[in-house]
């Protein structure tokens, strides 16, 4: 059984990393945005960062393969469908593994 307190660190480096990548392309990122950040609709959605500009926002879950299956797809598809119905909107799930060390 992996450790979830690793798995939460290698989530928070790949978001990291992801808003490092979406700002280079001239995005306005806030990591683990507030209620306050997102329309009323979203406000109870954890994600894990929101990219705002070129006419869209992009909604951004990282997971690892342990808490993907760990929390299920119920949370993913509830906040998939929420952010379908705000205009200019989108959802992208991101999976992040650790790195296999070589023997």
């Amino acid at each position: 059984m992996s450790n979830p307190a690793s798995q939460n660190q290698l989530e928070h480096r790949r978001l990291v990393k992801l808003a490092r990548e979406y700002k280079e392309k001239g995005y306005d990122v806030i990591l683990h945005p507030s209620s306050q950040d997102l329309p009323p609709a979203l406000a109870k959605c954890p994600f894990g960062l929101i990219a705002e500009g070129n006419d869209r926002t992009i909604a951004v879950e990282v997971r690892t393969r342990e808490t993907l299956t760990l929390n299920g797809s119920e949370d993913l598809r509830r906040m998939t469908d929420l952010v379908q119905q705000q205009p200019g909107w989108e959802f992208e799930l991101v999976i992040t593994n650790p790195r296999k060390k070589a023997s």
